[in-house]
């Protein structure tokens, strides 16, 4: 059904008239005449009843009017929303961090994005990186930000930046002797607790030490953060992460952490998006300012988060 014809329906039936709306619209009174009859061929039925004062509407034109109205209303409307929507976007956004990543600048996300968009909502879901990247492709997700992150049939992902990993050992005695220098060979003599294989790092540190030809000592598997720093504040075990995911630990003295450097190990951050995923204005504004967050971290070396740039 032609929008323009419902529209000239209601300007008839607003002035009882064919020649007073002709007259506002600004066309010639036949040719409004025309679309009318053809509206009413459209329908079937008669739509006015034409007399010596005017026109009134039929008990059908009635019901066409009193159902078109607001159709024509909302269909007029789109244009002002779009503009409002790009003006002052709104809607819910969720969105995937790693531990270390939601350390890092997940507070950030959310009140800078709160700051800028009052209206669009940023929700964060935590998770090791295997458990993120299957909520992504299940469409719980609408991105995230994932370690080591592959390009898939069903995620796309785009370079970020490069976390530096660090030896993370207790602070506190232990049954057995700490290595003298934070290296990957140190790696095989301790006790390790780590993510178990699904996960990103995990995946990172095997490479590694397979390609050196190094054996892990994992004694531990432990898919829970705070279990594993747990794990090693006890004494237990060390472990390998970024910086950010242990700075209260780190500030309160219970871990001590020392950049692996021998050689360098690093995690790259990739921000992953689901292929059949509709990418709404919101969610390119939210990958926006993670963009913007995550480059200014690498810029400003001196807060000490071990986020480096990728190299090309």
């Amino acid at each position: 059904m032609d929008l323009r014809r419902l529209e000239l329906l209601m300007q008839v039936a607003a002035f009882d008239s064919f020649s007073k709306a002709a007259t506002v619209l600004g066309i010639a009174q036949p040719a409004l005449g025309r679309q009318i009859q053809k509206l009413e061929e459209e329908c079937g039925v008669r739509l006015f009843y034409r007399h010596g004062r005017g026109v009134s509407l039929t008990p059908e034109g009635e019901t066409l009017l009193h159902r078109a109205r607001p159709l024509v209303r909302q269909l007029a409307a789109i244009p002002a929303d779009l503009q409002s929507e790009r003006d002052s976007p709104c809607g819910l956004v969720t969105v995937g961090l790693t531990p270390t990543v939601c350390n890092l600048f997940g507070l950030k996300l959310i009140t800078a994005t709160r700051d800028k968009y009052p209206q669009l909502r940023v929700n964060v879901v935590s998770g090791y990186s295997g458990y993120v990247h299957e909520w992504l492709v299940d469409g719980r997700l609408d991105m995230a930000v994932l370690h080591d992150a592959r390009r898939s049939s069903t995620v796309a992902v785009d370079p970020l930046a490069a976390a530096e990993l660090f030896f993370i050992m207790p602070s506190a005695d232990t049954a057995f002797d700490l290595p003298a220098e934070a290296t990957l060979s140190a790696l095989s003599e301790v006790p390790l607790v780590l993510p178990t294989r699904n996960h990103g790092l995990r995946r990172t540190l095997e490479y590694a030490a397979s390609d050196a030809g190094i054996g892990l000592n994992v004694q531990y598997e432990v898919d829970t953060l705070e279990l594993l720093k747990q794990i090693v504040v006890s004494g237990l075990a060390c472990t390998v992460l970024a910086k950010p995911a242990v700075l209260k630990e780190l500030a309160a003295g219970t871990l001590i952490a020392h950049r692996i450097a021998s050689p360098d190990l690093q995690t790259k951050l990739m921000l992953a998006t689901a292929v059949r995923r509709p990418i709404t204005r919101g969610i390119r504004l939210v990958e926006q300012e993670i963009k913007s967050l995550v480059t200014e971290l690498v810029a400003n070396k001196a807060d000490g988060f071990g986020l480096v740039a990728l190299e090309p």
